[in-house]
C-alpha cells in the first residue's frame, strides 16, 4: 500500500504528456487493465501457495504465513499498477471508491490488531516453557513444563461493509478499481483470516472472515477460499511450529521420570529457538502491514481534506 501511495504521488505531481493526451481511455483499455491485474494475482497463488509440486506442505507455519502475507503485498502491488494504467489516482476518485477503500483498510486494521495479540500470547507461552527449561537444569524435574495452548481472539470482528459492488459507481474508470479493490478485499481477509486462526488454533476467526467475503464466486477467490480450507479443517491446536515444541515438551517429561533428560532439554530448546524466529516473523510483517495500511489510508483522507 505504500507503493500504492509513491506511484500515485509520482502521478500527481509529475503527469506525462502522454497521460494528459489520452485521458480518456477507451473501454477495451479500462478492462484490460483489470484482466492484467487479475493476471498477476492469480499467477501468484498458482506458483507459489497452491505449490503443486509439493500439494502436502502445510500454510499453517511460518513460511506459509510469510506467503500469506507476500500474497497481500502482490495484490497492492497490482492494484497500485491497475490505478495508474487508467490514470485513475486517488484524487479523483469517486465517493464509492474513497468510501470502500477507507472501509476496507479500517477493517484491515482490527485484524492486523488481532493478530499481533494472538503473536504477544505465544510469546508469552515461549517465555514460561523456556524459564520451566532453565529450572530443569538446575532440578531434573518436568512438572512445570506446560504445553503451549492457543488463545482465541475472543471477538466477534465486526467488519466495515460489506464486500460488493453494489449500485453502479460514478463512471467507467471507478467501477474497474471497485472491481479490483473487491478482490484484494476478499485476498486480504482470506488470507490475514488463516494467519489469525494459526496462531489462536481456532477455526473461527477464518470462518468468520469467510462469511463476511461473501462466498466466493469469484474463479480466482474460489481457488484461494479451497486452499485456504483445506488447512483450516486441519486445524487441532496450534501452529506447526508450536506443535514441535509440545512434542519436544511431552519427550523431555517423559525423560525426566526415567532421570534422563539431558537429549531431551537440547531438543526442547532447539524447538524454542525455531519458535521464536517464528514469532518475531509474523509480527513483523503484521507490524509492517500495519504501517503500511495505515499510510495510505491517511493519505486518502489528505486527500480528501485537502480537495474540500
Amino acid at each position: 500500500m505504500v507503493l500504492l501511495v509513491e506511484k500515485l504521488g509520482r502521478a500527481l505531481k509529475f503527469p506525462s504528456s502522454s497521460r494528459l493526451e489520452d485521458h480518456h481511455l477507451n473501454s477495451e483499455a479500462l478492462w484490460a487493465s483489470l484482466s492484467g491485474f487479475r493476471s498477476n494475482v492469480s499467477g501468484f497463488i498458482n506458483k507459489i501457495l497452491l505449490k503443486p509440486e509439493n500439494p502436502g506442505r502445510k500454510l499453517l507455519s511460518l513460511t506459509g504465513f510469510k506467503e500469506c502475507f507476500e500474497l497481500i503485498d502482490v495484490g497492492n502491488r497490482a492494484f497500485a499498477k491497475l490505478v495508474v494504467e487508467i490514470d485513475y489516482p486517488m484524487s479523483r476518485w469517486g465517493g464509492r471508491a474513497t468510501d470502500e477503500y477507507l472501509k476496507y483498510t479500517l477493517s484491515l486494521l482490527d485484524l492486523l490488531n488481532s493478530i499481533n495479540s494472538s503473536v504477544s500470547h505465544l510469546s508469552q507461552a515461549k517465555i514460561s516453557v523456556s524459564h520451566a527449561l532453565s529450572m530443569i537444569r538446575d532440578s531434573p524435574t518436568a512438572k512445570n513444563l506446560k504445553k503451549i495452548s492457543g488463545r482465541s481472539s475472543g471477538k466477534d470482528f465486526r467488519f466495515e461493509g460489506s464486500v460488493r459492488i453494489g449500485e453502479r459507481p460514478g463512471c467507467e474508470k471507478e467501477l474497474v478499481v471497485l472491481q479490483a479493490l473487491m478482490v484484494s478485499k476478499k485476498i486480504a481477509f482470506l488470507a490475514l483470516g488463516l494467519v489469525l486462526s494459526g496462531c489462536s488454533g481456532d477455526a473461527k476467526p477464518y470462518m468468520e472472515v469467510r462469511k463476511f467475503t461473501g462466498g466466493s464466486d469469484d474463479s480466482l477467490i474460489k481457488v484461494l477460499d479451497s486452499r485456504f480450507c483445506e488447512e483450516v479443517a486441519k486445524i487441532q491446536g496450534t501452529l506447526e511450529e508450536v506443535e514441535e515444541v509440545n512434542s519436544a515438551t511431552e519427550r523431555l517429561s517423559a525423560a525426566s521420570s526415567a532421570g534422563r533428560y539431558g537429549e531431551a532439554a537440547e531438543e526442547l530448546k532447539a524447538r524454542l529457538e525455531t519458535l521464536e524466529n517464528s514469532i518475531q516473523g509474523i509480527g513483523k510483517k503484521a507490524n509492517k502491514l500495519f504501517s503500511e495500511v495505515l499510510a495510505a489510508r491517511n493519505k486518502l483522507l489528505d486527500n480528501i481534506r485537502l480537495t474540500k
